[in-house]
């Protein structure tokens, strides 16, 4: 089931997909199974990497190079626990982190992370969601458990904000005035 998703979505994104199905030593000859499922793809000069992995470790990251060249703006988005949401009872199971006001408005608008956050109020959903920056590269980077159903259903939406994400970064426009930017958008 899982094999033919990310066949699906690689094909749908014009890329290539990798896949890894054997045991690995966890010592005294025990040995466990080690799943993984990659989709490398590019949009618009930058390079999309879906990592999911399963069996001694259930992750999955999902991860955008970006040109050197791209202006970005930093931000964290954060999970907020189920527990604790019943006490606040926020409407987003998300917590975003950014002093970019323009930056801000666009992630609570952004409808991939509206859906992303439908999801992680029905799942176990939890993801990190940051951008990562450093003399030689750029990047945005997911990383979560896939420690809940149907796993294979966040990266669709995790794709499209980061493609969101990437054209808005190469317009250039999150340090413009919030008025000016609002109306743009």
């Amino acid at each position: 089931m899982f094999k033919s998703e990310f066949k699906r979505i690689a094909e749908k994104e014009n890329g290539k997909f990798y896949f890894e199905d054997k045991d690995i030593s966890i010592g005294l000859g025990v040995r466990s199974p080690n799943v993984i499922y990659i989709i490398k793809f590019e949009y618009n000069n930058s390079y999309f990497t879906i990592y999911n992995r399963t069996g001694a470790a259930y992750v999955g990251e999902i991860s955008c190079d970006l040109p050197s060249t791209t202006p970005i703006t930093h931000f964290e988005i954060t999970s907020i626990s189920h527990l604790l949401n019943l006490f606040i009872r926020k409407k987003s199971r998300f917590k975003i982190k950014s002093e970019n006001k323009n930056l801000n408005y666009f992630l609570e608008n952004n409808l991939a992370l509206k859906q992303l956050n439908k999801i992680a109020k029905k799942e176990n959903f939890s993801p990190l969601i940051h951008t990562y920056s450093d003399n030689k590269q750029k990047k945005i980077i997911t990383k979560y458990h896939l420690e809940f159903n149907n796993w294979t259903q966040v990266i669709e939406p995790i794709i499209e904000l980061f493609k969101n994400l990437t054209d808005e970064f190469e317009k250039g426009i999150f340090n413009i005035s919030e008025n000016s930017y609002r109306e743009m958008n």
